[in-house]
């Protein structure tokens, strides 16, 4: 099909695979169940309108489903009786992934394996119960492909498929003439505009073997981080000291999270923000605790070096940015993570002032002011810096946050072998047991006040369980308190070695995928446009506008 006799036929087809969907922003499977597009969704699709503005359609092809039909209005816009027209084809639908459905990439792949996962999401695999078996899929979509897409071509009309990524991605195998048992994830981008005659460019492009990779290190971050860790200790014991400066060790720890936050659905942030059960959190964990501890300290008079005061400390830092990259890896929603990273560093500035002033007492207001206004800062750049690029270019930082998730993990390592190869090694014995005490008291904590049987119990507890040792070690400095700086850099070791607890104890933290509430949570709709008949093309606000004509295809007729 992809002879060169055919290129002036293929270049008249243009596919798109749907803007961004709820389930697109949490990293879960939505199959054939109707997911709305998001916020950012629609901005991807209003970003191809604008790119291929005035580009003359005579067909349009379409999924039934709302976030594929609503990225066909918003590309097509009001055409007026001269637009194209629009056929709405159940063919075109996502596969039903059975079982499958709703769960997480990630939490999948840790489950079966990742070879065992793309084998069940781009063939047959036993570990996918129930739904359309791969030949059913391949069936019907080919029969699109011989029956409606290929003589509309070849009567030299201009067409556009808005569907979704497997179909999209099954269509470009067809194009290419690909054997079956070849198939395997393309990556094909939200909103991505794929011309027929550059479909075997971006192709070649994707390497089954790499991307497997790719997956391997997000889902077994755990082993990498504890491989960069052993690596720098290595290093340290044959005497490789390395003194790295701060403002690098924080650049990577940024860098990662704003690859996170590129993938998440800051568009939506005051939903959780504003949440009453993530406020009732962050209030107890970072203002009630930690200053309750200090005066009970205050009163018993503990030293300003004793660990108790430490960890009177560390229960006031604010919770890391960290924390986001490392629930996208266990499967966690990530966005009511960072809506605790911007509350508790916030809430910071009131415990600090608290918890400083009874523990530590000298030079206290620069160190409130100075990490307070750190902790803050960081996130709010950050994120600031994220929904500009968002709002920019939607399409490719939503692309650039979803293929480098495995990128935030290097980099995160890379800041665990610096730090391993900057400390000194002598002080094991004094700091080594505090460090890990705190580590170990923060998740034991994290347990006991994450909320139970919650969709977000899983974010509750990644972000109460990473806290911002950079805080920590900027009030050390300022207050002359070296036992204590010393201990949060060693805190840092024992904190990346629980990761594979975190990793063991998150399976009994996720919500199960065909939980009631998910739904709700998801915006999942009735499949109206299947059960209506023709339905009208929508734009981003809800209106409606015609496109020429539209009719609907049924897999029964």
């Amino acid at each position: 099909m992809a002879a060169p006799a055919e290129q002036e036929l293929l270049s008249r087809l243009f596919m798109v695979r749907h803007g961004e969907s709820t389930c697109n922003s949490v990293h879960r499977i939505a199959g054939s169940r109707d997911a709305p597009l998001t916020i950012l969704g629609r901005e991807q699709a209003e970003k191809v309108a604008g790119n291929h503005r005035g580009r003359h359609f005579d067909r349009v092809y379409v999924s039934p489903l709302s976030r594929a039909f609503e990225t066909a209005g918003i590309i097509l816009g009001d055409r007026g009786e001269d637009g194209p027209e629009t056929v709405v084809d159940e063919r075109l639908m996502e596969r039903d992934f059975g079982s499958y459905t709703l769960e997480c990439k990630s939490i999948l792949q840790r489950r079966h394996g990742i070879a065992e996962y793309e084998r069940a999401m781009n063939g047959d695999s036993p570990t996918m119960r129930g739904g359309e078996t791969f030949e059913q899929f391949r069936a019907r979509v080919h029969a699109f492909y011989e029956q409606e897409l290929l003589p509309a071509l070849r009567r030299g009309e201009v067409v556009c498929v808005v569907s979704h990524k497997y179909v999209v991605e099954l269509i470009c195998r067809f194009i290419l003439d690909r054997p079956v048992d070849e198939s395997y994830d393309l990556r094909l981008p939200n909103s991505q505009m794929l011309q027929g005659d550059r479909i075997h460019g971006y192709v070649k492009n994707e390497n089954k073997t790499m991307n497997m990779v790719y997956d391997w290190i997000v889902v077994n971050h755990p082993v990498v981080f504890c491989a960069g860790l052993a690596a720098g200790l290595l290093g340290n014991l044959a005497g490789l000291r390395v003194d790295a400066s701060p403002y690098l060790l924080l650049l990577l720890l940024v860098a990662a999270s704003v690859i996170t936050m590129c993938r998440i659905e800051l568009e939506n942030a005051r939903r959780f923000v504003t949440d009453k059960g993530i406020l009732r959190s962050v209030a107890v964990r970072y203002l009630v605790l930690p200053l309750a501890f200090a005066a009970l300290l205050h009163w018993w008079g503990a030293g300003s070096t004793s660990t108790a005061v430490f960890a009177a400390v560390f229960l006031a830092t604010p919770s890391s940015v960290v924390a986001m990259t490392v629930s996208r890896c266990l499967g966690g929603m990530i966005m009511p993570t960072f809506a605790q990273v911007l509350l508790s560093s916030i809430a910071a500035t009131f415990s600090f002032t608290g918890v400083l002033a009874l523990t530590l007492h000298d030079h206290v207001v620069p160190a409130i002011a100075i990490s307070a206004a750190t902790s803050t800062g960081i996130v709010v750049a950050a994120y600031l810096l994220v929904r500009q690029l968002r709002q920019r270019s939607p399409i490719r930082t939503a692309k650039f946050g979803e293929r480098n998730g495995y990128v935030a993990v290097l980099l995160l390592t890379g800041f665990v072998v610096l730090v391993a190869l900057h400390l000194d090694l002598s002080g094991f014995p004094t700091y080594a047991p505090a460090a890990t005490a705190i580590a170990v008291g923060l998740r034991l904590i994290a347990s006991l006040l994450k909320r139970r049987r919650h969709v977000q119990t899983l974010d509750d507890y990644v972000a109460m369980t990473y806290p911002n040792v950079f805080v920590v070690v900027i009030i050390g400095a300022l207050t002359g308190n070296a036992p204590l700086e010393r201990v949060a850099v060693w805190t840092l070791l024992p904190m990346f070695v629980l990761a594979f607890f975190d990793s063991w104890y998150a399976k009994s933290l996720v919500v199960a995928p065909d939980d009631a509430r998910w739904p709700a949570v998801l915006g999942l709709r009735p499949r109206t446009p299947a059960t209506t008949g023709a339905p009208a093309t929508t734009d981003t606000t809800g209106t409606t506008g015609t496109t020429g004509t539209t009719s609907y295809v049924s897999t029964q007729s």
